[in-house]
């Protein structure tokens, strides 16, 4: 439904009160003049909100369209060929950097060897303090398919 045709019905309805020549101050007048004033604050709240939805369509689809332009930017197979620069970067894979699981809060986070105390941890979420178990020390500091003489399970 269109706000015009309100705004019309909401105007037709105006004349027709007065039409019938009312007496206003009569608690009938009063009555039907509040209606009819009401009526109208409704049609131009209902007008803001048919703009703001307006503006909101507009706003979402030009979100629709930059996500587009990105989604076929991504997808664009000369991509690799503009970013193979990221290949030659050098990412240290020395780093000692472990995920750990929490025991209390199941909280997973990342941290390097040199956060562990022995085998203690720290829980940066609930504070929680715990040992990792002797395999996880042993594959965190030797590494799966370690060749270095110990026995690991």
């Amino acid at each position: 439904m269109h706000m015009k045709y309100i705004r019309e019905k909401v105007a037709f309805i105006e004349g027709l009160v007065e039409g019938l020549e009312l007496d206003l101050t009569t608690k009938e007048g009063k009555v039907l003049d509040r209606i009819i004033d009401v009526l109208g604050d409704m049609t131009d709240a209902l007008e803001g909100l048919a703009e703001a939805q307006d503006e909101l369509e507009d706003y979402a689809e030009m979100i629709d369209d930059d996500l587009t332009e990105l989604e076929e930017f991504i997808l664009d197979e000369d991509w690799d060929e503009e970013y193979d620069d990221f290949d030659d970067v050098d990412f240290d894979d020395d780093d000692d950097y472990y995920e750990v699981v929490c025991p209390k809060c199941g909280t997973v986070y990342i941290t390097d060897f040199e956060a562990f105390d022995d085998d203690e941890v720290f829980c940066p979420e609930c504070g929680e303090q715990f040992h990792l178990e002797e395999k996880v020390v042993e594959e965190l500091t030797h590494g799966e398919g370690c060749q270095c003489g110990h026995h690991h399970e």
